[in-house]
């Protein structure tokens, strides 16, 4: 397009300001639209809430042009709370300068528009910084279903391209490949572009950069690893679904070198096995003690001294050994030094196994998991393993997943079978 055509396309404040008054205008009438739609299907509730939600009442559409234009597209009616919680999620942008403000976390009830509205809202309201590239994070299984939504509602008048971004460990980048990653991110800061990943695809890249420089591949290694700084100093995450991908127990593990057997080899598995046994034995009478609340936080530690005291009677150690032994299993705090003098590293790694399974709670955390429902073997044939992996629903197992803790897989592994 020629200088002259463009100087054409630029509009003077008057013009501006007067199609901005028939976009505002445009957004009320679609309101009024959806209002006597829900009078005509006799939805009192939906037409109630319709109209007491009244436009524009705590912005400025001239502040925001981006959000203006989102109503016009989506047909709908931004509503004053998510103007609150877009705006509160905005802060650390404003208040670059104060570390203290540099995450916000909202919590709304279901329903409440945090992926349909907030999220775009978000989304065009930092991009246009010249300074922020927005990497938006979902859960994997949303994955697609929010890159169609998004492409939907940026991809049109607001002009904002989607760009999904993937990594997994099978992707064999050549460092011509990761150049080419790096230009596009860069080309997407200066186009206000919006990038939309998963926490897969972000701690694969990571272990992929370390995978790399492993493999003595230092091109490779390097190339990746300018992304992820510039991703630091540039990139803006607006997660949703924070609660799940933030929890602890969301993490990514890439297995190197030959398979080995665990620590301790049949002897573990022997000895989760004696105290999944014991478990069945005195749970029955500590739960009509507990009123059959077994697994709540007060009758665990008294099924630990059971089970303690049982694994060390058939042990057959002097009493005075076994009042040490019972001191370092049970107290997470005990030092390994008041049984390393006195006993061979075997039977100690015995010993380690049963304080993580009892003090370290291994146990407890274990049983408190649903069968089918948040562990099971996994029955596709294509998963050629017999152990135990953790499931997202009833009967659905978590693709490519396993337990990364190796006692919380085999005693959920036995207590499968």
């Amino acid at each position: 397009m020629s200088v002259a055509n463009l100087s054409a396309l630029l509009l003077t404040t008057e013009q501006r300001t007067l199609l901005g008054g028939i976009m505002v205008n445009w957004v009320v009438e679609q309101q009024l639209e959806r209002a006597l739609h829900f009078a005509n299907q006799k939805q009192r509730e939906d037409f109630e809430k319709e109209i007491s939600n009244v436009p524009h009442a705590n912005w400025t559409p001239s502040m925001h042009l981006p959000w203006l234009i989102l109503e016009l597209e989506m047909n709908i009616t931004i509503r004053e709370i998510q103007i609150e919680v877009a705006r509160h999620m905005m802060q650390p942008m404003m208040n670059e300068n104060n570390p203290s403000m540099s995450n916000i976390v909202m919590q709304l009830n279901m329903g409440e528009g945090k992926t349909s509205v907030i999220l775009p809202m978000l989304a065009v309201s930092v991009c246009s910084s010249p300074s922020s590239l927005v990497r938006i994070v979902v859960l994997k299984s949303l994955f697609p279903m929010n890159y169609q939504s998004l492409r939907y509602k940026l991809g049109g008048l607001l002009n904002r391209r989607v760009l999904p971004f993937a990594c997994r460990r099978d992707m064999n980048f050549t460092d011509v490949q990761i150049n080419k990653i790096f230009n596009r991110l860069q080309q997407g800061l200066s186009n206000h572009d919006v990038v939309l990943t998963s926490p897969e695809d972000i701690l694969s890249f990571d272990l992929l950069t370390i995978d790399k420089c492993r493999q003595n591949q230092f091109d490779v290694g390097r190339a990746m690893l300018s992304i992820q700084r510039w991703m630091k100093m540039f990139g803006r995450d607006i997660l949703d679904e924070s609660d799940e991908i933030l929890h602890v127990k969301y993490q990514l593990i890439y297995s190197i070198g030959r398979q080995q057997q665990v620590d301790g080899g049949l002897e573990r598995w022997n000895t989760i096995q004696f105290v999944l046994n014991l478990v069945k034995q005195h749970t029955t009478n500590i739960a009509q003690q507990h009123h059959n609340d077994i697994f709540l936080q007060s009758p665990f530690p008294e099924l630990c001294q059971r089970i303690a005291n049982a694994w060390l009677n058939q042990k057959n150690d002097r009493q005075l050994d076994q009042q040490l032994i019972l001191s370092f299993i049970l107290d997470a705090n005990s030092s390994i030094n008041i049984v390393i003098d006195r006993f061979p590293y075997s039977i100690i790694q015995l010993f380690r196994i049963m304080r993580g399974l009892l003090s370290s709670e291994v146990l407890f955390v274990a049983l408190n998991k649903r069968y089918r429902v948040n562990f099971s073997v996994n029955q596709n044939s294509k998963f050629n393993r017999l152990m135990a992996v953790p499931f997202r629903a009833k009967d659905v197992a978590a693709d490519n997943t396993e337990f990364g803790h190796p006692d919380v897989a085999i005693v959920l592994t036995q207590l499968s079978y």
